[in-house]
């Protein structure tokens, strides 16, 4: 009976004091960054006098790609959005307005939301109507405290990610920012 005492203590003690030792120097381990941390805007420019999609796909330094779309809804496209409750435009370039759906993707998140635009005779004067109807699509995480906002220049979805329940996380989004024709899509994602 004492032996199985004397080994019972032991065994205990290996145990506790095993485990003791490991998280004694937790606290000495190296931090690791997130890669979302790290991760750098990357800014595109489109032309809106052409009237047809435009997709660019950017690979950054550290391999990541990225698919970053500006997208025309025509007339005739309108009607089967369901969700798109404005005005019908036709954009009749150099002026008038128009709608675009303004995308961002990787292959674990994705980004979308539309914007209509005002160009009118003066370029230097157009400026975003609206941003609206945001959708999102992710992989591993979560988004929180997502936004759409937009001002008379720029029109910005931002939110923060949460990925593999909050083992890491960043501030992600995609902004469009109207000079005359000129579109330009900065985004971290």
């Amino acid at each position: 009976m004492r032996k199985i005492w004397i080994l019972t203590v032991l065994f205990t003690n290996i145990f506790v004091f095993g485990f003791y030792e490991s998280f004694s120097h937790a606290s000495e381990l190296p931090v690791q960054k997130n890669a979302t941390e790290d991760a750098k805007e990357i800014t595109v420019q489109f032309d809106l006098k052409d009237q047809e999609k435009h997709e660019i796909i950017v690979v950054d330094e550290s391999g990541k790609e990225m698919t970053i779309t500006i997208e025309p809804i025509m007339l005739s496209e309108r009607e089967d959005y369901g969700r798109i409750n404005r005005p019908s435009y036709q954009h009749l370039f150099p002026y008038g307005k128009s709608t675009y759906q303004v995308k961002a993707a990787t292959p674990y998140m994705g980004i979308s939301y539309f914007i209509d635009v005002n160009v009118p005779n003066n370029i230097e004067e157009s400026r975003i109507i609206k941003a609206y109807s945001y959708d999102y699509w992710i992989i591993g995480g979560t988004l929180n405290n997502i936004s759409l906002s937009y001002t008379e220049k720029t029109a910005k979805f931002s939110a923060d990610v949460s990925w593999l329940g909050g083992l890491g996380g960043a501030n992600v989004y995609v902004k469009a920012t109207l000079s005359g024709n000129l579109l330009t899509i900065s985004t971290r994602m």
